[in-house]
């Protein structure tokens, strides 16, 4: 089976080299989306990426395999990601948690 993870719709930019900030909207109810209207409470998140995620990031369009990445981040960063396939896959797991990643499969399950 083949894994290749792709970002899903969020808003995102590059606020310079090396550095992707994620823009999360606040899922507010309506009494909270009041208070922070009177509050004057931003109603997005914006979450700065260290540059080992940003680049992360970048590469998780959809084009390459989790192995692929795995090696990508295993050449650009070598001793300061070891062991890539653990870091890799355990920031992979991360963004998937937070609902920013969607993992498509391709192979045995390919039928489902």
């Amino acid at each position: 089976m083949t894994v290749f993870p792709v970002r899903v719709e969020v808003g995102w930019e590059e606020s310079g080299p090396e550095q992707v900030v994620i823009i999360v909207n606040k899922e507010l109810s309506s009494l909270e989306e009041r208070v922070a209207n009177f509050l004057g409470a931003p109603k997005s998140v914006r979450r700065p990426l260290d540059e080992m995620n940003s680049k992360l990031w970048m590469l998780m369009d959809g084009k390459m395999t989790v192995n692929q990445i795995v090696a990508e981040m295993d050449r650009i960063f070598a001793e300061k990601i070891a062991p890539a396939p653990e870091r890799v896959n355990r920031s992979i797991a991360d963004f998937v948690n937070m609902g920013l990643v969607k993992l498509h499969r391709t192979g045995f399950d390919e039928e489902e």
